[in-house]
């Protein structure tokens, strides 16, 4: 009977030693894929907004450092214990099998009794580990790629992700107690996430909604332009002219949000906005927005509708509307940064965080080039357009939208490099211009052939509204818009080229200004008309 009992103990102490070793395969398992997840988006080749992720560790550099620290220092110790408990274990059963079972029975059973005790903590702490990684799996997998690929990532996450990773961390905790310390890695990186988007780069958040009485940054831009907007047509309103002159420009959204991010993340989050977030940043855009204006009798020189004809000088009244706009240091200096907010705007001030400035304010990371692109610039201003005397400079608007255009679409694939100067040079070789320099539109295709001319939209005797509407829907159906906005009349003709819409306004890239609002820089009573292009498929 002694015999029989002695050897279903060393069965069981077997099979507790096999659950073991398989727990420990697939804690090891579980460990490797997760590290090979890790390397595997680590690897990839670095990017702009990887490098925004790295620039963020001036936030977090000492707090991780000596968390990672005291991740190997007591895990190290937490699993070379658990490693020397199981292989006393084995060591004993070992023992136990060279022992004589007749003499030693009494010894080998309450040897085995302690054993499985052991053997019953160790396996449940390895389990409960085990559950806490797969309870966690989605959540390494989520923290992982923000870690790896930085915010531009997380800016893709909902707001309603990023909670629940946070909330996640507390059952992480859990395993971490139950000898699951690789877990802390993931709660490093929570606590991570959780210090960003309480801090100045919660901004980057700011156009998710999660409720109705949350308003996306988007909304509070938009609401801004309008009412900026809605003054200068007042001021228009109120003082009859003839002509109209919009001088200096808006303070840009970036240097407004930056100076609104420093301000009230002090004591705020700004990951969502609310209606007292939404007061204080009007307060700032009005405080670094300002409207004057005048009205002059002036004699204006007009220039002829052709190139070989001479400007005429008329009398007119001439409304001057003046935006002034204050910059960064004077806001800094209004309020009062200290040397750590002055720390932070500068870090967010960074050109390398453009593209996600450009998904809070636009809501796409799209740049490029060709919105700083001028008919007055340098490099091409003094190029003839056509057989004329007259240069990009001087009429060069509506081709200067044109190549806008075209490299805003990415019809062209066979011209490098390519910008107005070049386009205009490629039109000249093709008989691009008549004799007076007007535009020939079918020679385009001839220098791109995936863009071309399909027609032209008369605005006239239309309302703003009904502008708005007609441009939108064109826009809409992926068109490419240059749009006349000086009322067409002898001499007096601009383009522009149309990059996006609002609720109230039209977004432009204007080739003799840095506006980017049509209805802010020019009156929508002289929006006159429009011509549409398509890309070619």
């Amino acid at each position: 009977m002694r015999k029989i009992k002695i050897k279903k103990q060393k069965k069981k102490v077997s099979e507790r030693i096999d659950k073991l070793a398989v727990s420990k395969e697939r804690m090891k398992d579980l460990k490797n894929r997760l590290q090979e997840k890790t390397e595997e988006v680590t690897n990839n080749d670095t990017t702009v907004n990887e490098y925004a992720g790295n620039k963020i560790n001036f936030v977090i550099n000492r707090g991780t450092d000596e968390s990672i620290h005291l991740a190997n220092k007591y895990g190290k110790k937490s699993t070379i214990k658990t490693k020397e408990n199981v292989s006393k274990g084995i060591e004993k059963i070992k023992n136990i099998k060279t022992r004589n079972v007749k003499t030693k029975a009494n010894s080998l059973i309450k040897t085995t009794e302690n054993v499985l005790k052991s053997g019953n903590k160790i396996v449940k702490v390895e389990n409960q580990a085990l559950k806490g990684f797969q309870k966690q799996k989605h959540i390494v997998k989520v923290i992982t790629k923000v870690s790896a690929k930085s915010i531009k990532v997380a800016a893709k996450t909902t707001i309603s992700t990023i909670k629940n990773v946070v909330v996640g961390a507390k059952a992480a905790m859990i395993a971490l107690m139950a000898g699951g310390w690789i877990l802390l890695v993931a709660v490093l990186v929570v606590g991570v996430v959780s210090l960003l988007l309480n801090s100045v780069f919660g901004i980057f958040f700011s156009n998710q909604k999660t409720n109705d009485n949350l308003i996306t940054m988007q909304e509070v831009i938009a609401e801004c332009n309008k009412e900026f907007s809605d003054k200068i047509q007042t001021i228009q309103n109120s003082n009859p002219h003839d002509d109209y002159i919009l001088e200096g420009e808006m303070a840009s959204w970036k240097d407004m949000l930056q100076i609104y991010s420093v301000k009230t993340s002090i004591d705020k989050e700004i990951l969502t906005i609310d209606k007292d977030k939404k007061d204080s940043l009007k307060e700032i855009f009005w405080e670094m927005n300002t409207l004057s204006s005048e009205v002059k009798e002036e004699e204006i020189t007009e220039r002829g509708i052709t190139s070989n004809e001479l400007p005429t000088i008329v009398n007119k009244k001439v409304l001057h509307i003046k935006i002034t706009n204050k910059s960064l240091q004077d806001m800094v200096m209004k309020y009062h940064f200290t040397f750590s907010q002055k720390q932070q705007l500068e870090e967010i001030s960074n050109s390398t965080y453009d593209s996600l400035w450009n998904e809070v304010i636009y809501g796409t990371a799209e740049t490029g080039e060709y919105i700083y692109w001028r008919q007055k610039d340098p490099l091409w201003a003094d190029i003839k357009i056509g057989n004329t005397t007259s240069t990009i400079g001087d009429i060069g608007c509506l081709v200067t939208s044109i190549a806008i255009l075209i490299e805003k679409s990415g019809a062209n694939e066979n011209i490098s490099p390519f910008n107005p100067g070049v386009f205009v040079e490629e039109l000249n070789k093709n008989n691009g211009f008549t004799e007076s320099g007007s535009l020939i539109y079918s020679a385009i295709t001839n220098v791109i052939p995936n863009f071309e001319y399909v027609g032209n939209i008369n605005l006239r005797e239309k309302t703003r509204t009904e502008k708005l509407n007609i441009i939108t829907e064109y826009f809409n159906n992926g068109y490419y818009l240059t749009v006349e906005v000086r009322g067409a009349t002898k001499g007096n003709q601009h383009w522009v080229a149309v990059v996006g819409i609002t609720d109230n306004d039209v977004m432009i890239v204007d080739p003799s200004s840095n506006q980017t609002l049509m209805w802010n820089a020019y009156e929508f009573s002289k929006t006159t008309q429009f011509n549409y292009f398509k890309k070619s498929i």
